[in-house]
């Protein structure tokens, strides 16, 4: 018999269906500099409480170079890219008639506690390695991948780390424990968790099929739900023109669940959004159960979000998730750690079994699925990702 404490933790949690909304916004921004001065404003907590995700602004990497420029140039290779490899690219067929094609990789802990360690894109470093030539957009892909995750990895370490000053004495410290006796390295806070834990990065290109028409509004490519981990860091969707050589513009379709009224939101990007964090629910277990704060002014909010896509334009899009660490136990079931929890949930996928309604989702009366086992299926060169799902559903 499970745990109780399994039966609401690591929730990819779809909470409604229609994505279709009314009215838009643009989301609360940060300049990167200012994500740095702790106690400067309180921006950060501000959307962090209210809203559950915040936009990150003139973002530099540690070598000068603009990230905006960095991602037109990654973002605008890779749908080209996935092209040239063709049908190896792991795929998986929405079912509003959207096809998503996906490289998958990890950035792991390191002994640098300041930055992760990035893994392969397998797929990706095969297909150049069998013909160098084959490929311009793949070779222009791979130039700039290593500095744009690792601007992405530094970025989410200043999240983190401003998290971490904000929250301040309102958490207990340790967070987490580490269930690794030999190493006798608790998670004392909010960025030793995030740097503790496995990062999962995906490369997405969405197209519809050629048997859709452009201009349904009212179909879902994604149903509202709430990510897996801590967080999430993305760079807005952006569609790819083909009448135009590497031209990228920023794509609409993108919707949040309102905190307040609870219905969904269009979220307009601009350009000045590099990066965006959201909150995933494991905010919920790991920060908001074990805040000290009497008032609850510093909880934090999860973010429905849902994608709905009208047009065979290919989108473009990249997000980081990050995952507590394999080795931390949950913070009310001190025989469990999140890495053993992860396992049930990859070997029940492999099975093709199942898993129960209720055990690792928030809501008693979801059960978990899994939404990208085409990834985790093409010889190692993927990662698994998972989501709840509401019983009626199937």
């Amino acid at each position: 018999m499970a745990p109780p404490i399994l039966l609401q933790l690591l929730a990819y949690a779809s909470v409604a269906s229609a994505a279709v909304a009314s009215t838009s916004r643009s989301p609360q921004r940060i300049s990167y500099a200012n994500l740095s001065i702790a106690g400067g404003n309180d921006l950060l907590l501000d959307a962090l409480t209210k809203d559950g995700y915040i936009s990150i602004a003139d973002i530099t990497s540690s070598g000068g170079h603009q990230f905006r420029e960095m991602k037109h140039d990654l973002m605008s290779s890779l749908h080209t890219c996935m092209m040239d490899i063709g049908d190896d690219v792991p795929m998986q067929h929405l079912e509003d008639g959207t096809v998503r094609k996906s490289f998958a990789t990890t950035s792991l802990p390191s002994d640098d506690e300041k930055r992760a360690h990035q893994q392969p894109i397998h797929l990706l470093d095969e297909f150049l390695a069998s013909g160098p030539r084959k490929s311009s957009a793949c070779h222009a892909f791979q130039e700039q991948l290593t500095e744009f995750r690792s601007t992405v990895g530094d970025a989410t370490r200043l999240f983190a780390a401003r998290l971490s000053v904000e929250l301040g004495m309102s958490l207990p410290s340790p967070l987490l424990l580490s269930s690794n006796d030999e190493s006798g390295n608790n998670y004392e806070n909010v960025e030793s968790v995030v740097m503790g834990g496995e990062q999962l990065e995906h490369f997405h290109s969405y197209q519809k099929a050629d048997d859709e028409k452009d201009g349904d509004d009212d179909a879902t490519t994604i149903e509202l739900h709430t990510d897996q981990g801590l967080f999430i860091a993305f760079t807005p969707g952006m569609f790819v023109d083909h009448s135009s050589k590497q031209s990228l513009e920023l794509s609409n379709g993108f919707y949040v669940q309102d905190s307040t009224t609870g219905k969904n939101v269009l979220l307009d990007f601009t350009e000045d959004d590099d990066l965006v964090f959201m909150l995933g629910d494991a905010v919920n277990h790991i920060i908001n159960a074990q805040l000290g704060d009497a008032d609850g002014k510093k909880a934090l909010r999860a973010t429905p979000h849902a994608l709905s896509l009208s047009t065979q334009q290919p989108r473009v899009w990249y997000g980081r998730m990050v995952l507590p660490p394999n080795d931390a136990y949950l913070p009310e079931a001190t025989t469990t750690t999140f890495g053993q929890l992860r396992q049930v949930f990859v070997e029940s996928s492999a099975k093709g079994e199942s898993i129960p309604i209720g055990i690792g989702c928030s809501s008693n009366s979801q059960m978990v699925i899994n939404t990208s086992r085409s990834l985790s299926e093409d010889g190692g060169h993927g990662v698994a990702a998972n989501q709840c799902a509401d019983e009626e559903l199937f």
